[in-house]
This record gives C-alpha cells, structure tokens and sequence, in this order.
C-alpha cells in the first residue's frame, strides 16, 4: 500500500477514532477456581497455549522443565480438561533428550488436534485425538526452520506452515499433517520472512496463507485439500520506506477472510490495517485500523463472527509520557462504518476470542511486559457490541491466552509470573 494511501485513509476514517468508557452491559464469567496444570517443582515457559473444540473440550499445550532434574530441557506437554471438569493425565510429547519450545496447538469441532513446536532449530509435532491420547513426535521440518503455525480443517487435516532458512534466504514453507499422523510434501510457497506464514481453513478444507517476503510485501497462496497450490496473490505491494509485518488472520462463516497487519514507515508511527479477502479472491481496500497518535506494541489480535463483524484488539505504548503500555478494541462491521475505539484498560499482550452468537473475552497482562510482577486482567464481550467490566482473573500470572468453543465455554492459560513459574488456567462452564 503506497504512504501516500496509508495517509489518505487514515484521513477518511479519523472521524471515526475517539476513546469510548466500559459498558457495563455483559456479566462477568462464572470463573472456576485457578487450576495449576503444569507438575509440581515444573517450570513453565512463556505463551502456553489453548484451544476448545464444539463439545467444551479444551486441549493445553505448554513448554517447560523439570526443577527436580540435573538440566532444565524444556519439554512440550498437553493436557485435556473436558467440559465435565476432568483434567486428563499430562502427556510429554517431545522425544526424550530434545528440547521443545513455544508450542501452537489447533482442533477441529470433534476435538482432534495438532501440537506443532520448535525442536532444536527444526519444527516438530504430533496429533492428539479427541480422547486426548497424543500420537508420536514427528519431524515436520529438515532444515533449520522458525515461527510455526497450525490450522485445522473442519475434517481434522492440519496444515503446519513455517519459515525455512535455505541458503541465508527465508523461504515460505506448508505440510499437511493429517488426524493418522501421515505427512504429505513439503511445500515451498515463495521468499518468506521472519514472522512465518498464518493460515487458515475453509469449509471445503481450502487452506489460505498469508505471509511476508522479507517485511517488504504481503503475498497469499491457496492450498487446495489435493495440495495444489495457487499463483501468489499480491496483498501489500513494496513501498520504498515501508516494512510490513504483525500478519493475523481470521475466517467468518462464509469462508471469507478478514486480515490485518503492521505498516511501518522508517520516520512515524506503525499503523495496523484491516483488509477484506473474499473467498472469490476479491480483496477490498485496506482500512487504516489505529489511530495516528498510537505508539504500538509487538502485540495485537483479530477474530470474525460469523456475520463477518471482526473485532481488532493491540498494545498502545506511551513511551513519550510514563511508559505506560495500555489495551484498546475497535469493531468492524461486514459493512459500514468502522466502530470507535475503545480503550479497555491499562495492559498489553492482549488474547482475544468469540463464540459462534459473536459473544466474546479479551484478556491481557497487566500492566504490561516489562515488569516483575504482573496480573491478569479480562473483560467479557456481548454479541452485541458492548463490553463488560474488566475483572482480575489471577493476581500472578502473564502471557495469558484465550480460547471460546463455538457454543460458548471459555478458557485462559498463562504463565504464573513468580517463580517457579507455573502453567495455570481458569475455565467456564
């Protein structure tokens, strides 16, 4: 996107920014008690993870150590808590001597997932069923590999994607991974970047891609379920004095797709953009989605309901007054006018997920990254647009991630903020 367009945009929807007060319309959740998942004498890494299929199963992933051993090898470990209640016994899936890190998981509406993770500079992972027994670790990558990602089709096939580095050139890779734990080809996608590629999945299992080249441009690809893959489609053009980055993605029901990512000029504050992607392949003009005066974060999220209302959610940082960091949200309706921004509290590292009514929960640290002690705060979203009040969920904890079933049970996972950093979660329903 040219600068000269970035501006003209920012300059249509500015009427449209201010800061809107907390409705208290939602109620707060019906929380369970904090539940720590991790073992005893475990230390926990950073960015646990969970992800809920269509009966209120949830399926935790996180990395972390034994205290008790002679080395701290972190390993990639998983756990089932059903809708019932019942935490599952947890299960280590990285090979024994290897060192797990940074795990994604996704899954299907019957509950089958996949857990893919970095293993010593290469990319691994391994199928659990919806019974919650993991397969066998399988290396997914050969050569020194970064930033995986995983998205599941509606029939269970995953697609792992990751960036590869091939001769001092980062290259965009994808391989399926299916429910018996078979592996097709690798698929080399184009010129990659840093961030590796997202993707995610249509009804008919048509996985999209979308991805940068080396921060100078964004391109997507289809992958169709026979592994055919189609002529990149330019989404963001090289602009001199413009990176680009901070790629996410998210499909409404109709299987059209709602992308948003980072325009950063050498001089000036980085925007975020919101972009339209239909799955006819028409792609809208791009909607400057943050105010002009916002220093972002490294951090942001975007979800769609099935109605294609997508909501926004990022990290302000005010470094130029107290380095403060705070969190903000904005609506964007399948049409019309863009919603205001609503600044939902101090924090950063904002977690954001809705259910199939539209209903939702943001949750972030508080009051930000570069602290010692830190908390983890939330709010609860109505499908209507209003939001609830912000609630303390753990007085210790941060790198808090959030997952919704389609039928409205929620989970958040974090890391225990003091030592010795355990894996913790609260549930509802």
């Amino acid at each position: 996107m040219p600068a000269k367009l970035i501006r003209a945009v920012a300059a249509a929807t500015v009427g449209a920014i201010g800061v809107l007060p907390l409705a208290a319309t939602p109620a707060a959740a019906a929380w369970t008690a904090i539940q720590t998942v991790s073992q005893p004498n475990w230390s926990g890494q950073d960015q646990p993870t969970v992800a809920i299929d269509r009966q209120g199963d949830a399926l935790l992933a996180w990395a972390g150590c034994d205290g008790n051993a002679a080395a701290c090898t972190d390993q990639v470990q998983v756990q089932v808590r059903t809708q019932a209640g019942a935490l599952t016994p947890i299960q280590v899936v990285t090979e024994p001597g290897t060192s797990g890190l940074w795990p994604k998981v996704a899954v299907d509406d019957d509950g089958d997932a996949a857990v893919v993770w970095v293993q010593n500079s290469v990319i691994a992972g391994a199928r659990v069923s919806a019974a919650g027994i993991a397969g066998p670790p399988q290396l997914i990558t050969r050569w020194s590999s970064i930033s995986p990602s995983v998205a599941v089709s509606r029939s269970g096939s995953a697609l792992v994607t990751w960036t590869e580095s091939v001769d001092s050139s980062y290259v965009a890779k994808a391989r399926r991974f299916g429910v018996d734990g078979t592996l097709g080809p690798e698929l080399t996608l184009g010129p990659g970047g840093v961030d590796g590629p997202t993707a995610t999945f249509a009804d008919d299992g048509t996985a999209l891609v979308v991805w940068t080249e080396d921060y100078n441009r964004i391109v997507s690809a289809r992958i169709e379920p026979d592994d055919g893959v189609s002529a990149r489609t330019e989404i963001a053009p090289p602009v001199t004095d413009v990176r680009y980055g901070q790629i996410d993605m998210a499909l409404d029901a109709e299987g059209d797709a709602v992308l948003t990512y980072r325009i950063t000029p050498y001089s000036g504050y980085g925007r975020l953009v919101l972009q339209r992607y239909s799955r006819d392949g028409v792609l809208e003009p791009a909607v400057v989605a943050t105010p002009d005066t916002h220093w972002l974060t490294f951090y942001s999220s975007v979800v769609t309901d099935h109605d294609g209302t997508s909501v926004l959610v990022w990290g302000r940082w005010n470094w130029d007054t107290d380095n403060s960091r705070e969190v903000y949200l904005r609506r964007f309706p399948a049409t019309g006018t863009p919603g205001q921004v609503t600044l939902l509290g101090p924090g950063d590292w904002p977690s954001i997920t809705l259910d199939d009514t539209g209903a939702g929960l943001v949750a972030w640290q508080y009051p930000g990254l570069m602290v010692q002690t830190s908390q983890v705060h939330a709010v609860p979203l109505a499908a209507n647009g209003t939001h609830g009040q912000v609630e303390t969920i753990t007085p210790d904890g941060r790198t808090v991630t959030a997952a919704a079933s389609p039928t409205g049970e929620f989970a958040l996972v974090w890391q225990k903020a003091s030592h010795p950093s355990a894996i913790q979660a609260r549930f509802t329903g």
